[in-house]
């Protein structure tokens, strides 16, 4: 029997598109779950932070890959101290891209592109970490080997963790399998870091903070000391590094920030043949010390801003015109064991899942426990106007908008129909036609297959299932239908 393996790709459209939900069911690639993550000439440290505050761990790089560890083993744990529920994520976006405002000239090189990263362990990254400074013809992304290229990672209560807090930290952050293999070193080093990156919140470049005191831009607090605690930040509205919603009272517990680029042409093809679309992303993560059902979950925020500093042709730098762009998560879900794992979708709720085609998995059978779900959730779309209606927009809620729902979620898998999309032939983008077209068709809810120039594809579905539909296993699986 071929063990097939699941892999997720959320989508949300933007730019006068749809939204996506595109899920993916991947095979396993070459090289992938055996080989460690390396980054050749980057200096800046450290390349990989960990949310592990409440009862699940999660990575992200400073490139914005997420959801694999250092070690290249699995990225999400869950519950604490048992099995991985997911083994490597990313964000991926792709555009039709314009010369014009009015849309009405294209460039001769490649007027669909495709971003983002899926494998590290096999090479498809098509981003870089660091900022990009200016903009259009001026704009410059940072040399990704600079100190600062790095995650940051903030825990409000660092100064008054405990030893146990330490240890587990420490532990965690190392991969370490037991505790009583921590450092008093190793917990110094967590503890320094939390203090540098509290300190040096890197603000200017796009990290959030919580404005509490009604002076414009960011006022850093008084440090903590035994008579300054985490509660005083909120009692004397003091701004603080972080992220807080419409309430600047409910701050998130822990918070990780990095941002990252598709400026570089030559790491831009590796993905899918793309040349750079001229993206600066900034990505966030944070997660909350709570044992409900808020210790079991953690979130991300995603803001992207069309930066330019690329070719527009002739070897002129400026920025494109990106429009019907559509941005997604894909994930290789592994449940415990990769071969057992199961998806679908709730339209109506913009959710994916995954589940376990049996009642036990080897994995967590280990810990008598029967094997969990994951599952990603839309919960704030891309803003479109819409008069009676409200919507979410950074973390704040504005009127006459709305945010766009799912509008899709798709899947490929090995041994199906539906395979991988093939990565570029080379790092000079030989497989774009293919890899670009094929990302870019399940973007807008088809089928991984073709080439540019072709036809789109259609995901084959049951009898009684609308064949033009967009939302792929979005039946009932309790109810088998």
């Amino acid at each position: 029997m071929v063990k097939r393996k699941l892999y997720i790709v959320l989508v949300l459209a933007a730019v006068g598109a749809l939204l996506l939900w595109s899920v993916a069911l991947g095979k396993d690639l070459p090289g992938s779950k055996t080989q460690a993550n390396s980054l050749s000439k980057v200096t800046g440290t450290p390349q990989y932070q960990i949310l592990n505050i409440n009862n699940l761990v999660t990575w992200m790089r400073a490139d914005g890959e997420s959801n694999h560890s250092p070690s290249g083993g699995v990225g999400v744990t869950y519950p604490v101290g048992t099995a991985g529920v997911v083994y490597e994520d990313g964000f991926e976006w792709g555009a039709k891209i314009f010369l014009d405002a009015a849309k009405t000239r294209v460039p001769t090189v490649q007027p669909v592109r495709v971003e983002g990263s899926t494998y590290l362990g096999s090479g498809y990254v098509g981003i870089k970490g660091g900022n990009v400074t200016g903009f259009g013809a001026t704009a410059v992304a940072q040399n990704s080997n600079d100190a600062d290229v790095r995650c940051f990672r903030i825990r409000r209560d660092y100064f008054f963790m405990g030893d146990a807090e330490l240890t587990y930290d420490a532990q965690t952050t190392n991969e370490l399998a037991s505790p009583t293999s921590v450092t008093q070193t190793m917990k110094d080093k967590i503890f320094q870091q939390y203090d540098t990156d509290w300190k040096n919140w890197p603000v200017a470049k796009g990290a959030p903070y919580i404005d509490r005191n009604g002076i414009p831009g960011y006022q850093a607090p008084p440090p903590f000391t035994a008579a300054f605690t985490p509660d005083m930040l909120i009692s004397g509205k003091y701004d603080e590094p972080g992220v807080a919603g419409a309430d600047p009272g409910s701050p998130a517990d822990q918070v990780i920030w990095t941002v990252y680029n598709d400026l570089d042409g030559s790491q831009s093809v590796k993905f899918t043949g793309s040349q750079p679309t001229g993206v600066e992303v900034q990505k966030t993560v944070w997660g909350y010390k709570r044992t409900d059902a808020m210790g079991n979950i953690y979130f991300s925020r995603y803001r992207m801003i069309n930066k330019g500093g690329v070719d527009v042709g002739g070897g002129v730098r400026g920025s494109f015109w990106l429009d019907s762009l559509y941005v997604c998560q894909w994930s290789d879900i592994d449940l415990g064991d990769s071969g057992e794992d199961l998806t679908g979708c709730d339209s109506t709720m913009s959710l994916a899942f995954t589940y376990n085609g049996f009642a036990v998995d080897s994995y967590f059978q280990k810990y008598n426990l029967p094997p969990p779900c994951s599952g990603y959730d839309f919960l704030a779309g891309p803003v479109v106007v819409s008069a009676n209606d409200s919507a979410i927009f950074n973390l704040q809620r504005v009127k006459g908008k709305k945010n766009l729902p799912m509008s899709s979620y798709v899947y490929f898998s090995a041994n199906s129909p539906y395979s991988d999309p093939a990565g570029p032939a080379s790092t000079a983008g030989s497989g774009y036609s293919s890899c670009a077209f094929q990302w870019y068709a399940m973007l807008r809810g088809y089928a991984p297959a073709g080439v540019f120039g072709q036809n789109l594809s259609r995901y084959a579905v049951p009898p009684g299932v609308d064949p033009n539909t967009k939302y792929m296993m979005s039946g009932d699986p309790v109810a088998h239908t």
